[in-house]
């Protein structure tokens, strides 16, 4: 394969993943919550995974810097 080709090849496989991550994207935000998934900080009591952003321990944080 001449290097010609390879470069748009190359191209073209970029353009097909930022294809595919634009596409994907938009269907997710098509996509409706969950039934009881609309408010998920009023009833989060925590988890293992303290760096989400709706963790409670984070929310203390910001009302502490303020």
């Amino acid at each position: 394969m001449s290097p010609f080709m390879q470069v748009l090849a190359t191209i073209g496989v970029i353009l097909l993943a930022i294809a595919l991550f634009i596409g994907t994207y938009l269907l997710n935000r098509k996509t409706k919550k969950p039934e009881g998934c609309e408010d998920l900080e009023k009833n989060c009591s925590g988890c293992s995974l303290v760096g989400c952003s709706k963790h409670p321990d984070n929310s203390k944080k910001e009302e502490g810097e303020k």
